[in-house]
């Protein structure tokens, strides 16, 4: 096809720009929003994705990509800003995706999902990232922010799984009916913040035999002590869990990001290198 039919293709790192179909408060603190539009056709899937959200109050200028891969803006434009997202829906057929934010403050990304209209376009990067591993039995654990990513999870996760997931929300109007495996059990916390997702995942029993794999998000703060639990006292080895700060107390997203790399750790990133090295493996020569 032509970039005329692609043109993502001609932007930075292939964003696509999609339009807002529908708006929709699922609960008093989260705003579901669905995107739509051309250029969602052949979207890949993954977990994780970029927003890049234009201007308030300005016609959508995206970055488009330099001869040498980096952004380049039209001159008196700065770059959008960009905030990572989790993906709650993808449904190709309908031709359409779903975001769900927390609307917890005056943040650059709530803020747009809250003035936000049918017809508004907005950049999308990706979506991408590691997925959750096959397991005898999953433990999923996370806080408000993570409630999509969970939801997502435990809808993928295969009918006969086994395990338990914890999610922590402010109070019990936060909660969502979530469809999920009648084996994996949906524990709600009711807390603004503090230890007690800790403390649930400490004190619930661990499963005796099978393999485990443990998928962690929240603040980081707890992410951090959540992987010491499983990855020193659990055992866990790095391929079994994956743990991400979502968010971390008194800092930007961006900050947070250049500074501590949202607590991914080591870990991540040698588990990231031993599955690029069994993907080539796979191809052959």
């Amino acid at each position: 096809m032509s970039t005329s039919d692609e043109p993502w293709r001609q932007r930075y790192r292939n964003m696509r720009v999609l339009e807002v179909l529908r708006c929709e408060r699922v609960t008093p603190l989260m705003q579901r929003i669905t995107l739509g539009g051309d250029e969602i056709r052949g979207i890949p899937e993954g977990p994780n994705l970029k927003l890049v959200i234009p201007r308030r109050g300005a016609e959508p200028v995206w970055p488009m990509r330099a001869a040498d891969g980096k952004p380049l803006m039209p001159p008196g434009h700065p770059m959008p800003t960009t905030r990572t997202y989790s993906l709650r829906r993808l449904d190709r057929a309908a031709g359409e995706l779903d975001i769900d934010f927390v609307m917890h403050g005056a943040g650059v990304a709530s803020n747009w999902a809250a003035e936000a209209r049918p017809g508004d376009k907005i950049g999308i990067g990706g979506p991408g990232g590691p997925e959750v591993r096959p397991a005898d039995w999953y433990l999923l654990a996370g806080d408000h922010t993570a409630l999509p990513a969970i939801s997502r999870i435990l809808q993928q996760l295969p009918r006969d799984a086994k395990g338990r997931a914890f999610v922590q929300v402010p109070h019990k109007t936060e909660e969502q009916a979530i469809p999920h495996p009648v084996g994996v059990e949906l524990i709600w916390l009711h807390a603004d913040a503090g230890q007690e997702l800790e403390e649930a995942v400490r004190a619930a029993p661990w499963p005796v035999h099978g393999q485990v794999y443990a998928w962690l998000a929240a603040e980081s703060s707890i992410v951090r002590a959540l992987r010491g639990y499983v990855r020193d006292e659990r055992k866990l080895g790095r391929r079994e869990f994956l743990a991400i700060g979502y968010w971390r107390r008194g800092m930007s997203e961006p900050e947070y990001h250049e500074k501590l790399d949202h607590d991914r750790g080591e870990d991540f990133y040698e588990a990231m290198r031993e599955d690029e090295l069994q993907r080539r493996l796979d191809r052959g020569p």
